[in-house]
């Protein structure tokens, strides 16, 4: 992985960290600018007060003790009041950015049109490192501004010194090896946290799992609890191990750089008492040194922390700019005069082929298919056929890497992907149980209707669901989710429902894709909302392509086309009798599928052989 902290991203760190803080809040940002360096400096003035005053009381000076007693006053007043005002002011700010950054970061991660970074690996482990240093974010702009106090501080310390002896300013350069030390040791924490961030990911994976509802059943009947917590004290050590061995070599290297700058600073007291006891130093400059040298020690010190800070900042600001350069090159802006898709047309798939990032073959090869308007495509096949990977490229949530998909003629490409997924609607196999209310669960499935009760009673009663608000405490304004108070939990069945009203939510989209969509159901319900969505197809205006996708074989056997994946390409395609006769893979699938009904036939499969008898014949239209 690149350095986070090298020069050129340093400066794009500060150069958006300052951006960040004027645009959450330019007041607060200015002010909190302007008093570091105040409060930087104060200690050094403090310094030339006491000078001052032992100068003055030596040579029984009065009006001169006055002056330092001023200076000395003024100075710790500035100096609290500074420093209350830019604490107060920093913390407020801080918490701007931070949100300022934390809404930035769920933009770009929920913006980017594909899914690559959160199901390729390296992606995966880059939002990790971001994550796990998110917190750092909101404090990154106290960070710059308390190393630009630090530096005030420290360079107007030596620049004290140098008054007093100008061979002083080789303490500046004594104070270098510890920096560097810091330095050092912070890129060697950074790498062993970037070797280690996936099995850190894994430990934090496990930790989910033991403490989520969903696998609490599991747990406890397989006895899980001990595994668990094996694998994850495993994978703590595994993580643990390079980075306090970072951690142990940079105490050492900072320890080294510590004894370099001491005996140097000895060395300074050394010459500016030997000067005093022959004359050639004022007892001033002897207090003078003594003071500024206490605040060398400390300044030092904080501008170590400081740049320490500072390094763990702008690691952490490396990851975030990771993320921005990855949605920038992936997020096209939107132009004007894109087209919008029209309805009505096919959708077409021209020797398709995909592959995930770094996969040793492709998921889909040389997938050419016509998906009619109007119709039901069923798509069949078994497990890792490629079913799931040809929604995603429908949905545009990947491109193909070979071949194109058009409609109307045009690439899909060539349209802005926004404007293409308003047109599109979906119920996905793996489905989100979106704990809102009841009626914005399922209404944002067309979010400018959320709020419109009788849309979304109507798309429940299409779903299959009109009983479901009758059976919850509140309705559609029943708070869905244990996890609130006075939250109501569905049944795996009732929240597929939701998931298929959110789908049925937009009127006439081009395209609807129903992945899986009643894996929680029963054979019946399946086949109803199949049918369902079969007659709707037809019905509206602009000619919906509904592609169903489904491992039940006999609830998908009255679709307009049946598409057969095997390994990736298109095994066998037409229409159930069409299949049946060709006597193929689809026809072997069929009958397994159909033998386990063979003893204890359910009554609703009546209902399908009646309206797969009726129903006309479709290869000819095709």
């Amino acid at each position: 992985m690149s350095d986070r902290t090298s020069p050129r991203v340093a400066v794009r760190a500060m150069a958006l960290l300052v951006g960040a803080a004027f645009k959450a809040d330019a007041p607060r940002a200015a002010l909190v600018l302007g008093l570091a360096p105040v409060v930087g400096a104060v200690a050094a003035v403090t310094a030339v007060g006491l000078q001052r005053m032992v100068n003055s009381a030596v040579e029984a000076d009065l009006p001169g003790m006055l002056t330092a007693a001023l200076i000395l006053a003024g100075a710790l007043v500035a100096g609290q009041l500074a420093g209350t005002v830019a604490a107060d002011l920093r913390i407020r700010l801080q918490q701007r950015v931070g949100l300022l950054l934390d809404q930035r970061i769920m933009a770009m991660t929920s913006g980017l049109p594909h899914l690559d970074h959160h199901e390729y690996p390296p992606y995966q482990d880059q939002l990790e490192l971001l994550r796990s240093h998110r917190t750092s974010l909101g404090s990154a702009f106290g960070a710059l501004v308390e190393n630009l106090r630090a530096l005030v501080a420290f360079g107007s310390t030596v620049a004290l010194l140098m008054s007093v002896r100008p061979e002083f300013l080789l303490l500046l350069l004594l104070a270098l090896p510890t920096v560097l030390a810091v330095r050092r040791g912070e890129r060697a924490t950074a790498r062993a946290e970037e070797t280690t961030v996936a099995p850190a990911r894994l430990r934090q994976g496990l930790f989910t799992t033991a403490c989520s509802p969903g696998a609490a059943k599991e747990l406890r009947v397989f006895g899980l609890q001990e595994e668990i917590a094996a694998r994850h004290r495993a994978l703590w050590e595994q993580v643990d191990r390079p980075r306090r061995q970072a951690e142990v070599r940079t105490g050492m290297w900072t320890s080294v750089g510590w004894l370099i700058f001491g005996a140097g600073f000895a060395g300074a007291l050394y010459l500016v008492v030997t000067a005093a006891l022959r004359g050639q130093a004022s007892p001033g400059d002897v207090v003078l040194t003594i003071a500024l040298g206490g605040q060398l020690t400390g300044s030092v010190s904080g501008l170590i922390q400081m740049l320490s800070w500072m390094q763990k900042t702008l690691r952490a600001m490396g990851y975030y700019l990771w993320l921005d350069d990855h949605a920038r090159a992936r997020i096209r802006p939107r132009e004007a005069g894109a087209p919008a898709p029209a309805a009505g047309s096919d959708l077409v798939l021209e020797n398709v082929s995909f592959s995930y990032p770094d996969a040793a073959r492709p998921v889909l090869r040389d997938v050419s298919l016509r998906l009619p308007a109007g119709r039901t495509v069923a798509v069949v096949g078994e497990n890792g056929a490629g079913k799931t990977t040809l929604v995603k490229l429908l949905c545009r949530l990947y491109d193909p890497t070979a071949g194109r998909i058009t409609y109307g003629g045009s690439d899909l490409a060539d349209y802005d992907v926004q404007a293409w997924r308003d047109r599109v609607t979906a119920c996905f196999q793996d489905f989100c149980r979106l704990e809102f209310l009841l009626q914005e669960s399922a209404g944002i499935g067309d979010l400018p209707r959320i709020d419109d009760e009788p849309a979304v009673m109507d798309a429940l009663d299409r779903a299959g669901a009109s009983a479901l608000p009758g059976l919850l405490p509140h309705g559609l304004r029943t708070q869905l989710g244990p996890a609130f108070p006075g939250g109501t939990d569905l049944s795996g069945g009732q929240w597929q429902k939701v998931a298929l009203t959110r789908s049925i939510m937009r009127d006439a989209p081009i395209l609807r894709v129903l992945d899986e969509p009643a894996a929680s159901l029963d054979p019946a319900s399946e086949y109803e909302i199949f049918r369902r969505f079969q007659l709707a197809a037809g019905q509206t205006e602009n000619g919906t392509i509904t592609v169903f996708v489904s491992h039940r074989f006999a609830t998908v056997r009255t679709a307009d086309l049946i598409v057969v994946l095997d390994g990736g390409t298109i095994r066998e395609l037409g229409s159930h009798a069409e299949l049946m006769a060709l006597d193929g893979l689809y026809a072997t699938l069929y009958r397994l599928h159909a033998k386990g009904y063979e003893e204890t036939k359910p009554s609703w499969t009546d209902a399908l052989d009646k309206d797969f008898d009726d129903a006309p014949p479709v290869g000819a239209e095709l």
